[in-house]
């Protein structure tokens, strides 16, 4: 009887045994680059996934398609699940460094060659003027940008078409006067008057005719530069990429050059720390919108330390591309009690460990195939939503958003509804937009990643195409 008893008890406590088991750790290091590994850490407090040493090793294998090696702890509060963690950590801060090294190379040798290559050979061509009369013998050759010169000969190949085609012109109004002064000669009889003035008018027709075809041959006689219309080769104004403004009165009165911001983010860099390795991209493709956009206002003052929000201007339902690797969730605004709208957040993971950003004013979270998932990882430059932040006509912001002061709701068109689907919309309810004045991303960053524009990439990797410019928010 004593026996059956306590088996009874023991069976009752198994379960609540299970339940407090120690939390799991799982260590998986897999090919990452040509010559280090990488590492990533995984727990598992209900051992669905793992629950030995050969269990982990599955998982890693099933997780990477191979791996290089594997550590396991069975308690994480453990000392050894610590230091196998803080190994981790070092293997992949390693790697990512690594990585970073031979993408900053591959750039550097991209650029000189080509550097190299716009030195020895044409490097852009221009656009060709478009006239407003057609004149067929009028053609425009190339205009080039070739080592550094500007190289155009539009003028004279105008000069030269409009030659020849009152050349021809001329030509044919002096063959119509041979042939009607050859009809009054015939048609003259006896009269010696009217056959004298159809010879004249032959005689000059004929000379002008001569002088006509043979005017090349005269000023290339005279000066054979004559004939070459080229014009002086000219230096070529620099290009300098014009900032992409917002409209609105976001922030303190007044602007700031893009200089100013230049400098901001060079004291930053040098200064500043990021506690990332990895870069944190921009998810429009351009650079973060300076002016009184979050860089001056709302106590920032200029400081890199307290400038935490940035604006990218983007197109309508332009991506937005995750700025670094991590998980993604999503939530869709049914209010107004913040201005962000619809949000993408997503916190950092591997390499990205830390850092956290909230992304405002999405017009929807699909991927590129069109895809809602509500949770998902995400490596950086991944699509995880489109832009919004156009305000539906005759939506009612709160009295003290800029946008009601402002009167941004102003788009009219079919509202978006649902974010998780793809529809053919053009603006959004203004719980969904936030307070904009137009199509923009607006990114908070959380300070454990350490200062945002110590860690952004600022001009280094604009790939994107150019997008129009977007609104700007104030977030009450």
């Amino acid at each position: 009887m004593k026996r059956f008893v306590f088996l009874i008890v023991l069976a009752l406590l198994l379960p609540t045994a299970n339940i407090y088991a120690a939390e799991r750790v799982c260590v998986c290091y897999y090919p990452s680059g040509e010559y280090t590994d990488t590492c990533e850490r995984f727990t598992d407090p209900d051992g669905h996934e793992f629950d030995n040493a050969n269990e982990c090793e599955e998982y890693c294998n099933s997780n990477f398609g191979g791996v290089n090696d594997t550590d396991f702890a069975e308690d994480a509060e453990s000392e050894y699940a610590e230091n196998m963690s803080g190994e981790c950590l070092r293997v992949a801060a390693e790697s990512a460094a690594e990585h970073e090294a031979v993408a900053a190379e591959e750039e550097a040798a991209e650029a000189a060659s080509a550097a190299t290559s716009s030195k020895s050979s044409s490097t852009k061509e221009l656009l060709k003027p478009i006239l407003s009369i057609d004149i067929p013998t009028v053609t425009f050759s190339d205009g080039l940008i070739e080592d550094g010169v500007l190289k155009v000969n539009y003028l004279g190949d105008y000069i030269a078409g409009v030659y020849i085609y009152l050349l021809g012109i001329s030509t044919t109004i002096a063959i119509v006067m041979m042939m009607v002064s050859g009809l009054q000669w015939t048609l003259g009889g006896t009269s010696a008057e009217a056959i004298g003035k159809a010879k004249t008018r032959i005689k000059n027709a004929l000379t002008g005719l001569v002088l006509l075809i043979c005017s090349y041959i005269i000023l290339f006689t005279v000066n054979p530069n004559l004939i070459k219309l080229q014009f002086p080769e000219l230096d070529p104004v620099e290009e300098i990429a014009l900032d992409l403004y917002t409209s609105g009165d976001e922030g303190i009165t007044g602007t700031a050059s893009r200089n100013a911001c230049n400098t901001i983010v060079e004291t930053a860099k040098t200064k500043g720390k990021c506690s990332i390795s990895q870069s944190v991209a921009s998810p429009t493709g351009n650079q973060p919108i300076c002016g009184q956009h979050h860089w001056f206002d709302g106590g920032a003052g200029g400081d890199y330390k307290k400038i935490i929000n940035l604006d990218y201007a983007a197109g309508w339902g332009s991506s937005i591309r995750a700025p670094f690797d991590g998980k993604v969730t999503y939530k869709t605004s049914t209010t107004t009690s913040n201005g962000c709208g619809n949000t993408i957040a997503l916190t950092g993971t591997g390499s990205a460990t830390g850092a956290t950003i909230s992304i405002c004013h999405a017009k929807d979270f699909l991927d590129d195939s069109g895809t809602y998932i509500k949770s998902r990882t995400v490596k950086q430059g991944d699509i995880i939503g489109h832009v919004g932040g156009d305000c539906c006509a005759g939506e009612k912001p709160p009295a003290n958003w800029t946008s009601a002061k402002k009167g941004w709701c102003d788009v009219n068109g079919t509202a978006c509804t649902d974010p998780t689907k793809k529809e053919s919309c053009t603006c959004q309810p203004v719980t969904q937009s936030g307070n904009t004045s137009g199509p923009h991303v607006h990114i908070t960053w959380n300070v454990a990643g350490g200062d945002l524009l110590a860690c952004i990439e600022y001009g280094e990797k604009s790939s994107s195409p150019a997008t129009t410019s977007g609104g700007d928010e104030m977030l009450p």
